[in-house]
């Protein structure tokens, strides 16, 4: 057995095991690309539609964002 390992050179093995790790984690980003990447585009569509098209700019996207439980409890409480 030591004969086995010692025939085998380390740097070799270190080696492809870096390409085996590299290549893992290169599958493992794309794969979270291809999840995100629908949805990634479609806020950036989102987003170049209401500044260009409608004039509203990111901030004041933001803004609303930010303001949502505050209006749906008005919405709620105009029901109750």
């Amino acid at each position: 057995m030591d004969s086995l390992l010692g025939a085998v050179d380390s740097q070799l093995v270190l080696f492809i095991a870096a390409i085996a790790v590299t290549v893992l984690l290169f599958r493992l980003v794309f794969r979270f690309l291809n999840v995100g990447l629908g949805s990634i585009l479609t806020i950036v569509a989102i987003f170049l539609i209401l500044q260009y098209v409608f004039g509203i700019s990111p901030r004041e996207l933001w803004f609303e964002i930010s303001h949502l439980p505050q209006m749906f409890a008005r919405l709620l409480s105009s029901f109750g």
